[in-house]
């Protein structure tokens, strides 16, 4: 009797790891049942058949033969590389068992893994160049990414972590702005709610800082070309910048800030910045052991400086 239940324990151990293997598990219970353990050994040998895919070739018009390219998948799981077609779908890892899928681009994904979207790529890659073109990404600039992406595409705790991923990322990539400006184009197909919410965004980091530099809004300009919304882009930026009146008005409270008048010369406003940014400098605060609430108020005050300057300069060409 004893003998008996071992021989169908064999047997369901051995159809087990048939079914792992994508073999009849049926068939396999007989043989483990019937051979015992020389069926769990043959078993256990035997190639996985859903890893070894038969490459068939195919006839093409030319009479020529077509073979399936092979290629090596990084199984998501656990790392290791699995040789697989290059053809999308759900593939098993050898090494840990787990499936996974592999997809056109030819990235692998585990199975229900939240994937971001190719065009919210593009847009993040988009905030990332725009951050990083004056050198130096801020800490506005990063919370103001991360408010955006959280308001506009409500992701996933996945879908964020890759999302910043690849905004980290496209900091230090050679891909320039303009393709990544083409590519968000083609992958919307122009549509024209999808660019200038794209717009929006770009001018909201622009104007992490408190104000718009030259360099950062020559990139926007750029991207409003791309996206066939140069005519839009002005009143698009008089949300953040105001309209040209605004503009008049900000700019004499500009000069109040410096403490210069629209006569004096470039290089008097330069030296009164240089002066006001030094008086009012938190580190001399810190230094000199100041409460936090004051740092703080000096850090506005110098972004206020620094946003003076650089619009009298920037209406000064």
């Amino acid at each position: 009797m004893g003998g008996l239940l071992l021989r169908i324990l064999t047997g369901f151990v051995t159809a087990a790891i048939a079914s792992a293997k994508g073999r009849n598990p049926i068939v396999w219970f007989f043989l483990g049942t019937v051979f015992y353990w020389i069926a769990l050994v043959v078993i256990l040998f035997i190639p996985n058949k859903r890893m070894s895919r038969t490459f068939r070739p195919r006839q093409t018009g030319g009479g020529g033969m077509n073979w399936r390219r092979r290629v090596e998948a990084a199984c998501p799981y656990c790392g290791s590389g699995v040789a697989i077609d290059d053809i999308p779908g759900n593939w098993t890892c050898p090494n840990c068992g787990r499936t996974f899928t592999y997809s056109s681009d030819g990235r692998t994904y585990r199975i229900g893994e939240d994937r971001i979207l190719p065009q919210v790529e593009w847009i993040v890659k988009l905030f990332a160049k725009l951050a990083k073109k004056d050198g130096v990404v801020t800490e506005n600039e990063v919370r103001q990414v991360d408010r955006i992406v959280r308001q506009a595409f409500q992701p996933s705790r996945e879908q964020l972590s890759q999302i910043m991923s690849v905004f980290n990322a496209a900091r230090y990539t050679d891909e320039s702005f303009e393709s990544i400006a083409e590519n968000l184009y083609t992958s919307v197909g122009g549509r024209r709610d999808i660019l200038e919410d794209t717009l929006t965004a770009l001018l909201t980091i622009a104007f992490a800082d408190g104000f718009l530099k030259p360099e950062e809004e020559a990139l926007i300009v750029e991207a409003a070309e791309i996206f066939g919304l140069s005519e839009a882009y002005t009143s698009i930026k008089a949300r953040f910048y105001g309209s040209e009146q605004e503009k008049s008005g900000d700019l004499a409270a500009c000069y109040q800030v410096l403490g210069c008048s629209e006569n004096d010369s470039d290089e008097t406003i330069k030296k009164q910045y240089r002066l006001r940014i030094k008086e009012n400098h938190p580190d001399l605060l810190v230094s000199s052991g100041a409460s936090e609430e004051s740092i703080r108020q000096a850090n506005i005050k110098v972004t206020e400086i620094k946003r003076a300057f650089e619009t009298i300069m920037s209406a000064r060409g």
